[in-house]
């Protein structure tokens, strides 16, 4: 296994379409630090193809955006990415994270519980962030998405700077602490909607396996 990131971006809704425009800040860190990339994007993500990066390329960073569930992550259209039972053999002994609702219940635990050294950073609840529809055509000019999407993308750059996994999950839920404190002081008409989905995201973000893994 050799130090590297493969990314996936399945775009293909509203929701996708704002992971893709905030990956490309992780994107341009791992570029900034030299680390080989791999980025899977639009119908390229999926399962054969991906299984077929995976094992080419064996990168230790995995990580993953699109919808998701307890036991499995979706790409490009919903079709299956990573199911457990099927092929989370892997994500064995790399560092994955999944920016997929629920996918810690079930899939999280299964791809650390065979291997020490791998770590899985996902969310037990669902994945929320709030969108403003006046910047539906330029996602990174919305100022509410990115409360929820800018900590998220601490734990891949951490990552990508050197640190371990302890520290970019911290380094996230930190962040969300802070925008927490910025929404509460700012009494917006929907700072109560956009205080309870920051809310869900901490608390639904876990740290699965090796806290001490760095890529």
């Amino acid at each position: 296994m050799q130090k590297g990131l493969i990314i996936t971006c399945p775009r293909y809704d509203d929701a996708t379409e704002y992971l893709y425009y905030f990956s490309k800040i992780i994107i341009e860190e791992a570029k900034n630090r030299n680390v080989k990339l791999k980025e899977i994007t639009d119908e390229e993500v999926e399962i054969n193809n991906f299984s077929k990066i995976v094992t080419k390329l064996d990168y230790n960073l995995i990580v993953l955006n699109g919808h998701g569930s307890a036991d499995s992550i979706y790409g490009y259209k919903d079709c299956v990415l990573i199911k457990v039972g099927e092929n989370e053999h892997l994500l064995n002994g790399r560092i994955t994270y999944a920016r997929s609702c629920n996918a810690a219940q079930i899939l999280g635990e299964k791809c650390v519980e065979s291997n020490k050294e791998s770590c899985f950073i996902g969310y037990s609840l669902p994945f929320v962030f709030v969108m403003d529809a006046r910047w539906s055509a330029k996602p990174h000019n919305d100022n509410k998405a990115k409360l929820f999407l800018e900590p998220s993308n601490l734990i891949p750059i951490s990552l990508i700077k050197g640190q371990s996994t302890q520290d970019a999950y911290e380094n996230s839920k930190k962040q969300i602490l802070k925008n927490l404190k910025k929404v509460i002081n700012s009494k917006e008409a929907d700072s109560f909607v956009l205080t309870w989905a920051l809310w869900n995201n901490y608390f639904g973000q876990v740290l699965l396996g090796n806290p001490e893994a760095k890529i």
